[in-house]
């Protein structure tokens, strides 16, 4: 493995540790009268390594060790939430729809770790995620768009051992069925942006 490999694995398994520091559990003060929505897992509960470019089937040239890029592209990032739905009242009817709650959208908003000019603008999202009462749903959300990798910086990242830390801060928004008052509540992901190209140093280890 190369050093470059190495260093974002360290990367990664120093974000792992830092993430339960941070949380995802967001319960709005706001909605406690009949249920709580709140983002359970993001990601599985460990942190995002955003690969500016994917590689293609062959990573080289035959028998060179110039890089084939012909084959190689971009993709948008998607991470998978899990929400949860709890009911805070006992007047709440597991049978009923009164409680269920619908996510209708998001928006994400990336940090730098260092002050640096993030990566990736804000943008927003939109959904239609109904988590009922006293369970808990799995979706996926775009994390990182197909534009954001196409352009600086982003695109100037590729084959190069560039690395931008980062934190994500996703704001959801929703409400309840049979009402129209809009709820927000947030969760956060690590996000590590790179190309983890594994620089060849011997042929016959692939």
């Amino acid at each position: 493995m190369s050093v470059r490999k190495m260093s974002l694995v360290a990367a990664v398994m120093l974000i792992v540790g830092t993430a339960v520091m941070v949380g995802c559990d967001s319960k709005p003060d706001n909605y406690t009268t009949r249920t709580i929505v709140y983002v359970s897992y993001l990601n599985d509960g460990m942190p995002f390594l955003c690969d500016v470019l994917e590689q293609g089937d062959s990573l080289y040239y035959e028998d060179t060790n110039t890089y084939k890029r012909e084959d190689d592209y971009i993709k948008e990032d998607r991470v998978n939430v899990v929400f949860h739905n709890r009911p805070y009242s006992g007047l709440i009817e597991p049978a009923l729809s009164l409680g269920d709650f619908l996510v209708t959208g998001y928006t994400v908003e990336f940090t730098s770790t260092d002050g640096s000019a993030v990566p990736v603008q804000p943008f927003t999202g939109n959904t239609s995620i109904l988590v009922p009462a006293n369970e808990m749903i799995e979706a996926q959300i775009v994390l990182v768009p197909f534009g954001s990798k196409n352009v600086a910086p982003l695109f100037t990242m590729q084959y190069t051992p560039q690395e931008v830390y980062t934190n994500a801060l996703i704001t959801f928004r929703g409400h309840e069925i049979q009402t129209d008052r809009e709820i927000t509540f947030t969760a956060g992901l690590h996000v590590n942006f790179g190309d983890p190209l594994i620089t060849k140093t011997n042929k016959d280890d692939f």
